[in-house]
């Protein structure tokens, strides 16, 4: 029988080295990125690659694995949501010392817990960047409408923004920049926004940008428009928040009760609540009450989210 010990110094190890890889296939993808944008593509590269291919999808199964972005900025390191990953799983390790489950269902899932904690942060990440950069975007579209009144063109707007406007916004509009030197049009800068963020305002953003840059008219006018469209939105995404607190904090009184009723019966009656730690019945009760009520918790939290996305 394999220690408990050794099987989480491999679990750490397997994730630290999953941690490097992330890096370093990030790097590279930055790298190769900014390659294709300065040179010119032959016919013969521009064909497809089997062997990149699969290695494009083998690295898109891990990152849609760890939910995983490599286009944005992280609050965490990628390595260090994996050592915290890691410690979960370790944790689960050391709660079995309690339990006395079998080696391999622990390992099962710790995996699991591992995954899901991983998997939590990176989407709570995202979320958090894609949240700034929708509630800036109105300051953002009011203030390229605000320098083509002005007479100036939207490639020196877009160069204010990156001067002017806060994180994450500012970085985005720097790489647009980077990209409008290099020779991309600013639409097509704008919607690869849209698509390194999921942010489909930006998408609204380049569209506009390109009917009005390729047909004519009052670009100011229209940006206008979406700017008011885009504060409604933002507002709307505001009240439904706030509608839906009452609702999320149902959820975390239910999610927290089970402990705090738990703790007054052990309180009152130590005896009633020892049987679930000493009996191996009791057992698997607790574990089975702990994974309904993370899982719980987890459903109202994807709930709430659908409901209140816009």
């Amino acid at each position: 029988m394999i220690p408990n010990y050794v099987i989480a110094i491999v679990l750490a190890l397997l994730l630290c080295a999953t941690g490097v890889a992330l890096w370093l296939d990030r790097r590279e993808r930055r790298m190769n990125r900014q390659l294709s944008i300065a040179l010119q593509t032959s016919p013969t590269a521009s064909l497809t690659s089997i062997r990149r291919t699969e290695t494009g999808a083998r690295s898109m199964l891990l990152y849609r694995l760890a939910n995983y972005n490599p286009d944005i900025v992280h609050v965490l390191h990628p390595v260090y949501v994996l050592l915290v990953g890691a410690l979960a799983a370790l944790a689960v390790f050391y709660a079995n010392q309690l339990f006395g489950f079998s080696t391999s269902d622990v390992s099962i899932a710790a995996a699991i817990v591992a995954v899901l904690v991983v998997r939590g942060l990176f989407g709570w990440q995202r979320r958090r960047f894609s949240n700034r950069l929708f509630r800036q975007l109105p300051d953002t579209i009011q203030l390229v409408t605000s320098t083509v009144r002005a007479g100036l063109p939207v490639n020196e707007a877009f160069r204010t923004i990156a001067r002017e406007m806060p994180e994450p916004t500012a970085g985005q509009f720097a790489i647009v920049c980077s990209q409008i030197g290099l020779g991309v049009a600013p639409e097509d800068a704008v919607e690869a926004v849209y698509r390194r963020t999921q942010v489909a305002e930006y998408a609204m953003f380049s569209v506009t940008l390109a009917v009005q840059l390729k047909s004519g008219g009052s670009l100011a006018e229209t940006l206008q428009i979406l700017a008011e469209t885009v504060s409604q939105r933002v507002a709307l995404a505001a009240r439904a928040k706030a509608l839906a607190g009452e609702v999320i904090f149902s959820s975390r009184a239910l999610s927290l009760s089970p402990l705090i009723i738990g703790g007054l019966l052990y309180a009152v009656n130590p005896q009633s609540i020892n049987l679930l730690f000493l009996d191996p019945t009791g057992n698997m009760l607790l574990a089975y009450a702990v994974g309904s009520v993370v899982l719980g918790h987890f459903v109202i939290r994807w709930m709430i989210q659908r409901e209140t996305s816009l």
